[in-house]
């Protein structure tokens, strides 16, 4: 220390460092309290609520839909930054059926500070009690509250309230002009005094001035979604005495068959139209066999035999993810012990496009949906905003949503609002003839355009494929030649009013590359069904290629259509089965399936004094799914490959003396295989392909395996023998079980199926043996 000391008092500039030092050891140690990090944003709060069973027995799969997709939402969301720099926090409520639970959870709600918005509620019967109860608080909080009820009575004088469902003032519209252009004359009106929804309902249509009056209107004793026979025989007996031409049922499924199958024993079977129930559900009871009328219905889950175009793509671009949706038994549920619950049957596990499942992503996915337009409606809101000046701006931005004017382009479908905050969609109805199983949608429809319903024409078709062929994925293209069926009230609809919209264009002038023949014209005189025409339609059609996992790709090839004229609109119902996959021979790959799909285009354009308009238009596909047939790249690549590594393999079990033979061997198995590379067609896409992945394995194989022969020459001779015997062991051990591993590691199977290694071992055996 005394050395020290002497060295500072002989070198003034070593005492100006020591306070240096000791100065930047305090600052290090108060930088933490002067600087420290501001707090993080106060998180976003979103309630969702839910209603499972109110038996508690089994959690519903569109509840696990729910919860899955909007968690999903959520953390992707707030990795770009939340809400407003605000992390979203997802609180979830259950109500299980009970409307004192969903006052209880919508109060527990809105009493949060950081609640920013609330979306659920499906029924209209628990939301009348909700706001009846926290109406006024309700109002005085201002939470954007995203709904499902369709009564909009309820929330009328709540600005700061809508509803992703549509509303029971525009079912009724389209009911009356069912029941007024329908020629009838004693519809009959059959509801539930305990259900808010179908009370309203029946209050409609007795309350509305010049339409044709209800020749009667029944209650129906429905009981935990049962009627009793002895119940239905005395409601079936009155309303035969009121010989109605049109029944109007509101009592659910199950309810609605006893009733049918108690009014054909009375021999009354007129039209029914069922606004509260399924007629799918409906036609299977065995109670509802005997009735032979026509039934009718609002189209809840869009179009039969169509798909939601939007939610395929996704599913096809992301097959990894969880699309399947079971109920699951709730364990802890009271009913197990005291026996009131009751197992269910065993079924087959669901599958993704199974009707149950489909009904639970549809759900979970509007429930997605309505999360992204809260959080689209605050992006532009103030950065310091706080959490009531951050509803009062939601709450603002949403009713600027209305139709016509303003959507929000969601995964499920286009959203907006109508001017009593309902969503905005068209009622369509389905039908079901007797004699027929089929479920389609009825010939006329009634579109809502500018506030006002127009009818719109269903038409039918059929597209039965002929050929898919010069399938080209670098110039994005195939040809396809099908038969095209259609019908349409009045045979007013034929190829000349519709537009292939991929078609592709020719070079060499405006139009596309399609060729129409017809074959029948609809009428009466050939051996044709009278009121179909049929067209021969050969064409080249664009797709959009995905070549990750090429050569074991599977492709879509759609065809794609919508109306010619937008003052013309139709919407296409599809026939119930499609072609089964292998009825068709396409070159060069194998057909696994085939659908229709359904999505809408937004057409901007004007409206009164020059503002800004947009028009939904639909538009269909046909697609089919193809996979590749691997066998050409099999014999060209996968196989000289297999012998290339082979080789190299066998070429590390020659003594040193001949390691210029190794070496030989090494370097052009290694020059074989880029050779092999280079001879290949090129495949134009931007990413990497699975083939370039096994070229790039090889590679990296042969060229650590020269490496290797390399470092175990340079160890031949010194005393580093175990090293030696590493090399060694890497070479003739390591390397085929590692080249091995990547071979099952690069030829998964693709797209999401479930096939194990054997199941591709043995389709490879047989793809080249036969």
């Amino acid at each position: 220390m005394a050395q020290v000391r002497a060295f500072a008092g002989r070198n003034p500039d070593f005492a100006v460092w020591r306070w240096l030092i000791a100065a930047l050891a305090l600052v290090g140690l108060l930088a933490p309290a002067t600087a420290a990090d501001p707090a993080p944003p106060q998180p976003a709060k979103i309630a969702v609520f839910l209603s499972s069973d109110g038996n508690h027995c089994f959690t519903p799969g569109i509840t696990h839909a729910i919860r899955h997709f909007t968690s999903r939402y959520a953390e992707r969301r707030n990795e770009r930054g939340g809400i407003a720099g605000r992390p979203i926090e997802l609180v979830f409520y259950d109500d299980f059926e009970s409307a004192q639970a969903a006052t209880d959870n919508v109060k527990a709600a809105i009493a949060d500070p950081a609640m920013l918005a609330m979306i659920g509620i499906p029924s209209s019967t628990r939301g009348d009690v909700v706001f009846k109860t926290l109406g006024p608080e309700l109002k005085k909080q201002a939470v954007p509250f995203i709904t499902e009820i369709s009564l909009d009575t309820i929330f009328r004088n709540q600005p700061s309230v809508f509803t992703m469902a549509s509303s029971v003032r525009n079912e009724l519209e389209v009911v009356r002009k069912v029941i007024a252009e329908g020629g009838y004359q004693r519809p009959v009106f059959v509801g539930l005094d305990d259900d808010l929804y179908s009370r309203a309902l029946g209050d409609g249509l007795k309350e509305t001035p010049g339409d044709v009056p209800l020749a009667g209107t029944h209650s129906a004793p429905v009981m935990n979604y049962q009627l009793a026979d002895d119940a239905a025989e005395a409601l079936a007996t009155a309303i035969a005495a009121q010989n109605p031409d049109l029944v109007l049922l509101a009592i659910n499924s199950a309810p609605s068959a006893t009733l049918l199958g108690k009014l054909a024993e009375h021999g009354i079977e007129p039209p029914v139209f069922v606004l509260l129930g399924r007629i799918a559900s409906i036609a299977r009871s065995p109670k509802a066999r005997s009735y032979s009328g026509t039934m009718s219905q609002i189209a809840r889950e869009g179009v039969p035999n169509v798909y939601n175009e939007r939610l395929r793509r996704w599913i096809w671009r992301s097959p990894e993810r969880r699309w399947v949706f079971d109920d699951t038994r709730n364990d802890d549920a009271p009913g197990w012990k005291d026996r009131t619950c009751d197992e269910r049957p065993d079924q087959p596990p669901r599958k993704v496009f199974d009707a149950a499942n489909s009904r639970a992503v549809g759900r979970g996915t509007q429930y997605r949906d309505m999360l992204q337009l809260v959080a689209d409606a605050a992006r532009s809101a103030p950065p310091d905003a706080d959490i009531p000046a951050l509803r009062a701006y939601i709450g603002e931005t949403l009713r600027s949503f209305t139709e016509g004017r303003h959507v929000m382009k969601g995964l499920w479908r286009d959203w907006a609002f109508t001017a009593d905050r309902t969503a905005a969609e068209d009622i369509l109805i389905l039908s079901k003839q007797p004699g027929s199983d089929a479920i389609v949608l009825a010939p006329k429809q009634y579109r809502r355009i500018a506030g006002q319903l127009l009818p719109s024409t269903t038409v039918y078709t059929s597209i039965d494929l002929i050929s898919l062929s010069r399938i080209d994925t670098n110039d994005r293209s195939f040809d396809a030649e099908f038969y095209l069926s259609m019908r349409s009230d009045g045979n007013r609809i034929g190829v000349d009013n519709i537009e292939f919209t991929n078609a592709y264009r020719s070079q060499a002038g405006p139009g596309r590359l399609l060729t129409f023949h017809e074959i029948h014209d609809g009428l009466a005189s050939s051996n044709f069904p009278a009121g179909v025409k049929l067209y021969k339609v050969s064409g080249k059609f664009e797709f959009e290629p995905n070549l990750g996992a090429y050569p074991f790709d599977t492709q879509r090839l759609s065809v794609s259509f919508q109306p010619a004229n937008a003052a013309e609109p139709f919407l296409i119902q599809p026939t119930a089965t499609a072609s089964e996959a292998g009825d068709v021979d396409v070159d060069g790959w194998e057909l696994k399936e085939d659908y229709v799909g359904s999505d809408q285009d937004i057409v901007p354009t004007l409206g009164k004094e020059s503002e800004r308009r947009v028009v939904p238009f639909y538009k269909f596909n046909d697609t089919w799914i193809v996979s590749r047939l691997a066998v050409d790249y099999y014999l060209r690549v996968v196989i000289p490959l297999a012998f290339i590594l082979l080789v190299t393999y066998f070429s590390v079990f020659l003594p040193h003396a001949r390691f210029e033979s190794v070496m030989g061997i090494q370097v052009t198995a290694l020059l074989s295989s880029i050779a092999l590379y280079l001879a290949l067609p090129k495949v134009d896409t931007d990413q990497a392909t699975l083939s370039d992945k096994i070229f790039m394995m090889t590679y990296a194989a042969v060229s650590l395996m020269i490496g290797l022969s390399i470092l175990k020459d340079n160890l031949y001779g010194t005393r580093l023998h175990q090293l030696n015997w590493i090399v060694a062991v890497i070479q003739r051990v390591v390397f085929p079980v590692a080249t091995i591993g990547a071979v099952l590691y690069l030829l998964p199977s693709t797209q999401g199926e479930a096939q194990n290694v054997a199941d591709r071992i043995a389709a490879l055996w047989h793809s080249l043996l036969g």
